[in-house]
């Protein structure tokens, strides 16, 4: 996997929590997991740290991911408890629900927000053999190969081999967008460059959509503030302020992170609207005294902007956040290349947040998981005689039921419809999930129930497929054909 942020770390997760136990690797051109949603850290000075990215995760779209709730369980990350609001135009508060960023479930990372990344790699850490998940930090890839018996070399900018795969899975778009070659000098996209004559139809579509994709870029300003200063800060009624579009126009600020720090000082991160050359530090910092002095009080006569400042930096981010519309989730997988993609420059809900980046690794992990199933169904041996193989499409993803008539384990139970016996079972597999539900004692067309998940053929096109969280969910299943496999028969 060629990034170790939200997406990748989150994909490492989902395989691990479905069976797969094979190696992973994960390269990481920055020191640690996060990408923006990392926390920096300083090796000079203990106490400091700071969400200079993603200052939270909100979930708008119900349900949450499934890797959400074990990181809650095991403490990675907390909900959100702290004030927030949206500057106005005219220089008044509004409700936070006014930033699209402030809506819906608010979580934090519990020490930083590099803690939703470290928590997902422990939960892929947790599941898998020892060692098995390996992550090469300060590392990056530049150069790709095609071998000729299928899978991928990677190598770095000197030539020196990084090691092989079978599959290469991007969760950024760094490998394939024409951006690269501006920022690096790159003569050549590495992944366009290494596919060349692969005749891959899947793969060069997917390939097109992401070279047309257009990000957003930022400038955020990171201000280090006095203990002394720092109490005037987190009075504020707001730890984290957005803008509305007016109040982006008036002061050229996008949203305001006020981050206490552990030794009584704070840091401020603003983010900018412009990434223009001439918006420097000077610039950010008298926009930011401007938008907060009706809360901060009046401004320092000595000419700097903002009293107690201690640091300040100036990050420039070229590639902050995607621009609609994102890579078509059917590109999801290349097959043919053993390619795949994850991330929040994926079309779907949470598309550009940390949302979306869950959300395509759940995807994704379902997809490569199932393809890893009927790769073992298909070479499976006496042991597989008693499966049925059914693929259906469930609310556009891949779902492979598998009944099995297995031994009876219960004598006393009649029914036998449908063809079942007693004992029967079928097993789900869809995104990260992986359900084994025993037959019902129902009367007429198979159903499986193990008293949460419900999975029955009444129409055997169109089975029902529920889920009782409080409520009642329904998915949208149909049957499909089953998939044919690669040319090359592997």
């Amino acid at each position: 996997m060629i990034g170790a942020g939200v997406a990748g770390c989150a994909l490492a997760a989902g395989l691990r929590r479905g069976g797969w136990e094979g190696s992973i690797v994960l390269f990481e051109a920055g020191r640690g997991p996060g990408g923006r949603a990392a926390t920096r850290r300083s090796r000079q000075d203990a106490g400091w740290r700071l969400d200079h990215g993603a200052p939270l995760l909100n979930l708008l779209e119900v349900p949450a991911p499934e890797l959400v709730a074990p990181l809650l369980d095991g403490g990675w990350i907390v909900p959100w408890q702290e004030p927030a609001a949206v500057l106005l135009g005219e220089g008044t508060l509004g409700p936070a629900q006014e930033d699209p960023l402030l809506r819906g479930s608010l979580y934090r990372g519990r020490q930083g927000m590099d803690d939703l990344c470290r928590g997902l790699l422990a939960l892929a850490q947790a599941q898998g053999p020892p060692d098995s998940l390996r992550c090469r930090y300060g590392t990056l890839v530049r150069h790709l190969e095609v071998r000729p018996e299928g899978g991928w070399r990677l190598a770095e900018a000197t030539g020196a081999a990084l090691g092989e795969a079978d599959w290469l899975v991007l969760s950024s778009t760094l490998l394939a967008h024409p951006r690269a070659m501006d920022r690096f000098g790159w003569a050549e996209l590495p992944l366009e460059r290494a596919t060349e004559g692969l005749g891959d139809g899947a793969l060069a579509t997917a390939l097109a959509a992401i070279a047309r994709m257009e990000t957003a870029a930022r400038t955020n300003l990171m201000l280090t503030i006095d203990p002394t200063t720092a109490a005037r800060w987190l009075a504020l009624p707001f730890r984290l302020l957005g803008f509305d579009s007016q109040a982006q126009r008036r002061w050229g600020l996008r949203r305001l992170s006020i981050q206490p720090l552990t030794d009584g000082r704070c840091a401020v991160v603003a983010h900018g609207v412009s990434v223009d050359a001439a918006v420097d530090c000077t610039a950010l910092e008298g926009a930011v005294a401007g938008a907060v002095e009706p809360w901060l009080g009046e401004r320092p006569s000595g000419g700097e902007a903002l009293a107690g400042v201690a640091q300040r930096q100036l990050m420039r981010w070229g590639a902050a956040f995607p621009v609609a519309p994102g890579l078509p989730t059917a590109a999801l997988v290349c097959p043919a290349s053993r390619v795949a993609f994850c991330g929040d420059f994926i079309e779907g809900p949470g598309f550009g947040r940390i949302e979306g980046a869950l959300r395509s690794a759940q995807a994704l992990a379902g997809r490569l998981l199932a393809l890893v199933l009927l790769l073992c169904l298909a070479l499976g041996g006496p042991s597989m005689a008693a499966a049925e193989v059914v693929p259906y499409r469930c609310e556009g993803d891949l779902l492979l039921a598998t009944s099995d008539n297995g031994a009876v384990d219960a004598p006393g139970i009649p029914n036998t419809s449908g063809g079942t016996v007693p004992g029967a079972t079928v097993l789900l597999a869809w995104r990260d999930l992986r359900l084994q539900l025993p037959r019902t004692n129902n009367v007429g067309p198979p159903s499986y129930t193990d008293g949460l998940w419900w999975w029955s053929l009444e129409d055997p096109q169109q089975p029902r497929f529920l889920h009782r969280r409080g409520a009642i969910e329904s998915f949208s299943c149909q049957a499909v054909p089953a998939a044919a496999p690669p040319d090359d028969g592997r």
